[in-house]
């Protein structure tokens, strides 16, 4: 089915794990269908005052852009849902959209509103009637949100790995006797920065041949806890600060082990996850939102609540050295290889969904 998607969500800037969903959502819906992007995302750089009467004029840009394109026969909305304050602009393009007569397909990318009911929620699901559908990256998202606003709804089960592409395999790898782990994202107290920090500390303290490298953009409290660190750790910790594209592929090409013990509340199904495991990284994560669900095998999902920090240095200490790392690696990346075609082909058909 071939249709004309007006697709409305938060495009970079800024980077964060919403707007490159988005972005990636849009690239593969356009691939067979004609398409026109709105951005009702948060502005970049430090226009604070400005936020809100920004996005406010977006939205308002975007529901002229659904006005201009009513006339199109196959016609739907695709609409990345916020996970805060931003609900009250998403609302308003659910009620414009239904006016309209657009089937809405609703992306969801936040916990935020499911761990912490939200009235804001409940009137999109009022406003958007029987043409809200839903998309929802696995299956625990959609049975909690369904639980948590006691409504049956309409779905589609699309995982993030759809928008996460293999990487190239690394180079011949050089002899080495050392693991490398390593953290990437908007590094805060929520993504859990002092926990990956004290796990490099234990390695050091426990004598075991671990480099670890963190990677993304910090504030300021944050830079001054990471430059105490690497002046305690040394060579042992290296910040790389912010990367992106090909070297952010290069980060990840560079490790043995991703680690992310996310406590935000916002996390569904964090992308940097799928782009460790296309790089072929094993992954240590905790246990909140869809991540039990991106992890397998190769592996360790700890408990949300759990000891972070021992039970991932004991798993680190019984990982086998070089060559055994390099036939993990090459495991990891043929199982998301099958992982990421099957997500794709999820996207190819959501929009053959008969609403009947």
């Amino acid at each position: 089915m071939t249709c004309h998607i007006v697709a409305i969500g938060p495009l970079p800037p800024p980077q964060n794990g919403p707007s490159i969903a988005t972005k990636g959502m849009i690239v593969c819906l356009s691939e067979a269908n004609s398409i026109a992007v709105c951005n009702i995302g948060p502005p970049s750089g430090k226009l604070s005052l400005l936020k809100q009467p920004i996005r406010f004029s977006r939205a308002l840009s975007a529901c002229l852009q659904l006005f201009v394109d009513r006339t199109h026969g196959d016609r739907i909305c695709y609409l990345a849902c916020d996970g805060g304050s931003g609900l009250i602009y998403t609302s308003l393009v659910v009620l414009f959209a239904r006016l309209l007569a657009y089937p809405v397909y609703l992306h969801h990318h936040s916990f935020n509103y499911i761990d912490r009911p939200k009235l804001l929620m409940r009137s999109i699901l009022t406003l958007g009637g029987r043409q809200l559908r839903h998309i929802f990256p696995c299956d625990i998202m959609r049975d909690d949100f369904a639980d948590t606003y006691g409504r049956r709804i309409q779905s589609s089960l699309i995982s993030n790995a759809a928008l996460v592409a293999l990487q190239e395999e690394r180079d011949e790898p050089k002899e080495r006797t050392h693991l490398v782990m390593g953290m990437l994202g908007n590094l805060s107290r929520e993504k859990a920065l002092d926990t990956f920090l004290d796990l490099a500390r234990q390695a050091r303290n426990e004598s075991l041949p671990i480099k670890a490298i963190l990677a993304g953009p910090a504030g300021a409290s944050e830079r001054a806890t990471i430059d105490r660190a690497v002046a305690e750790l040394g060579d042992m910790l290296d910040y790389r600060g912010p990367l992106y594209d090909d070297a952010k592929a290069a980060f990840y090409r560079e490790l043995d082990v991703f680690v992310f013990p996310t406590t935000d509340s916002n996390d569904a199904q964090p992308l940097v996850i799928f782009e460790a495991k296309a790089a072929g990284n094993a992954v240590i994560s905790c246990d909140r939102g869809c991540i039990r669900k991106q992890l397998d095998e190769s592996d360790l999902l700890i408990p949300s609540g759990g000891d972070f920090v021992p039970t991932a240095l004991a798993w680190l200490s019984a990982m086998s050295p070089e060559p055994a790392v390099e036939r993990r690696r090459k495991a990891i990346q043929q199982a998301y290889k099958t992982r990421h075609a099957k997500a794709r082909a999820a996207v190819k058909a959501l929009l053959d969904f008969d609403e009947a």
